[in-house]
């Protein structure tokens, strides 16, 4: 199986690179920056450079692609690459690449919450994404994981840094939003797994961890694992933005 990975050297992508290998799967990474593929050191990868906002760099790099994975995506806006550019239109350049070359399934990582309700920005976009996939013509899986944990990420390891260096912990709101944490490595098995079996075309599958903590009990958690006493501050939400 020839797989082509767009954000492969993101956080999921690069546990995602590792997992396919792993499965004998020959992996091609969609690069932005040349050079960041040497993070996969001398493990068999083939690379192209280009971005999914530059439509004529994904000419031809989905050519004799079984399965193509769609990891890129931003979560905040900054200057010209705002959430419409990069998720949705990034999205739609390339399902157009990988129709032109008759790729055999697109797995799509959107978003829990992703929604059409246009009052929320990200998660709209999200959405968005997912229409251009489900209305491409070909074959598709989407996967909608929740809050994704394991080295490298941007949410557990930052709160991790708050409760280990300061005494009191900021906590946007009263701290009961609640999260389905997953595992990023559970996520890229799952991926794998869709990639390779044909039941799962057409399926919009949501994907979370076996516990569901509110915000409070994930730090809480951090500091029993670091046995430490912290305490919390809640912040309104506008002030902490």
């Amino acid at each position: 199986m020839r797989v082509l990975i767009t954000g492969a050297t993101g956080f999921v992508g690069r546990h995602l690179v590792n997992a396919f290998i792993l499965k004998g799967a020959e992996v091609s990474c969609l690069v932005r920056t040349p050079g960041q593929e040497e993070m996969f050191g001398k493990r068999t990868v083939e690379t192209f450079y280009g971005q999914v906002t530059d439509p004529i760099s994904l000419k031809h790099i989905c050519h004799n692609i079984d399965v193509l994975v769609h990891l890129v995506a931003i979560i905040r806006e900054k200057g010209e690459f705002s959430f419409d550019f990069v998720n949705r239109q990034g999205t739609a350049n390339i399902v157009a690449a990988a129709k032109e070359s008759n790729v055999n399934h697109f797995v799509h990582m959107s978003a829990l919450g992703s929604t059409s309700d246009q009052s929320y920005s990200y998660s709209y976009s999200k959405w968005q994404s997912e229409q251009e996939v489900v209305n491409s013509g070909i074959p598709y899986t989407i996967l909608r994981p929740s809050v994704q944990f394991g080295e490298g990420d941007e949410f557990i390891n930052t709160l991790s840094g708050l409760v280990s260096s300061l005494p009191i912990v900021p906590v946007a709101g009263s701290g009961h939003a609640r999260f389905q944490p997953v595992s990023v490595e559970d996520v890229s098995l799952c991926v794998v797994r869709v990639a390779a079996q044909p039941k799962y075309y057409g399926k919009t599958i949501d994907l979370g961890g076996p516990d569901i903590l509110t915000y409070n009990e994930i730090i809480d958690l951090i500091k029993e694992t670091y046995r430490v006493k912290r305490l919390k501050a809640h912040i309104p939400i506008p002030i902490m933005r």
